[in-house]
């Protein structure tokens, strides 16, 4: 065969080789541009769930120190040499107790003393009174002679208030604590005798942070764990909150009192604080439903047929669901909303959606199951 006619025969095959594949991908792309819009049209299968509303719950941790229901250190009101000590340590007192004793030797003579001085103004008072009818002592002498009474009577109660200052008592009734004062000592009003503390209650005394001062009432239980006794948990109620915020700590200063009747506590002890406060009620929604934007978290909510984008902001994550606040918007969530749970990715606004109900059991019984595959 003649290398033209080679040729021509070469080129007319490849000719319609190539015209053969064209056709055939031409038939491919039509076929697969007429099945296309009948996927399309179709609605989206979601897993979905009804909203519901749960109440903002919040549980907070905090270290306070323990405090005496009442505490006071006792001093004397006046200086004095010590005679007698009449108390001892984790000694239990009744108030009015006497604790100590100081020299009165001279406090009791001049009581004595004040007294004599009571009684002869009131001779003198009597015999005045017997005269002035007759008109031998003057009304002006009667008078001067009960003022003179008056004073006696005074200075005899000053000189008793005196002699009561070289005792020292117990202002309440609680337990006293040690002393380093013995008989012989000598004492100033500003020498410190001993501590005295009613241990009948305990005020544990912590610092709220400032976020939470507006949720704190008066009577809100508080549950105390001392550290050490970590295993008990003591109740308690808040009985005293401060009245300003500190500009420093940015906290509020409370205290919750405690039974202490068995005398298991002291003051001083640290406390582990657990407080816990209950707000108002959000949507609660699973944390796979909540997706992220440059605007911001959002869900996607079930809406005649079609799915809309409702733009949330998250309050507070509690095992595994979100609190969100949902009216951020017109048209925010509402309880009974339905909630797309599985199927959110790649949802556009106004899809059709083929809803079904989401069933956290079969979920996880489907998955387990795939996974025992081999």
């Amino acid at each position: 065969m003649p290398l033209r006619t080679q040729v021509l025969a070469t080129l007319l095959l490849a000719a319609l080789v190539a015209g053969g594949w064209l056709w055939l991908t031409g038939a491919q792309d039509s076929a697969q541009s007429s099945e296309t819009p009948k996927r399309k049209s179709g609605p989206t299968l979601v897993l979905v769930e009804t909203l519901a509303l749960a109440e903002d719950r919040v549980s907070i941790r905090l270290i306070g120190t323990g405090e005496a229901y009442k505490s006071a250190t006792i001093h004397s009101s006046v200086a004095g040499e010590v005679v007698d000590v009449a108390f001892e340590a984790e000694q239990r007192v009744s108030k009015g107790d006497v604790l100590l004793k100081l020299d009165a030797n001279h406090e009791r003579l001049a009581v004595r003393l004040a007294e004599v001085a009571v009684a002869e103004a009131s001779r003198q008072l009597k015999r005045l009174k017997k005269l002035a009818p007759s008109g031998a002592a003057s009304q002006a002498r009667l008078e001067t002679s009960q003022s003179e009474l008056d004073a006696a009577r005074v200075r005899r109660d000053q000189a008793k208030e005196d002699l009561a200052d070289r005792r020292v008592v117990a202002p309440f009734a609680g337990v006293i604590g040690l002393t380093e004062i013995e008989a012989g000592d000598r004492i100033y009003e500003t020498t410190p005798i001993a501590t005295l503390d009613d241990r009948t209650h305990i005020l544990v005394a912590f610092d709220l942070p400032e976020i939470y001062a507006g949720r704190v009432r008066l009577g809100n239980e508080v549950n105390l764990r001392p550290w050490t006794m970590r295993e008990q948990t003591l109740s308690g109620k808040i009985s005293t909150l401060g009245s300003r915020i500190d500009p420093v700590t940015r906290s509020l200063r409370v205290k919750a009192r405690i039974n202490n009747t068995d005398d298991i506590l002291r003051p001083g002890t640290s406390f582990e604080v657990e407080l816990s406060f209950i707000g108002q009620q959000y949507p609660a929604v699973r944390e796979v439903a909540v997706l992220w934007s440059r605007d911001g978290a959002y869900v996607w909510r079930v809406t005649g047929g079609k799915a809309e984008k409702v733009f949330v902001k998250i309050v507070r994550r509690d095992a595994g669901r979100i609190l969100v606040d949902g009216g951020l918007v017109e048209g925010g969530l509402a309880a009974g909303d339905t909630i797309v749970v599985e199927g959110v990715q790649g949802l556009r606004k106004g899809q059709r959606l083929k809803a079904e109900p989401f069933d956290s059991d079969k979920t996880v019984d489907a998955a387990t199951t795939t996974k025992a595959k081999p």
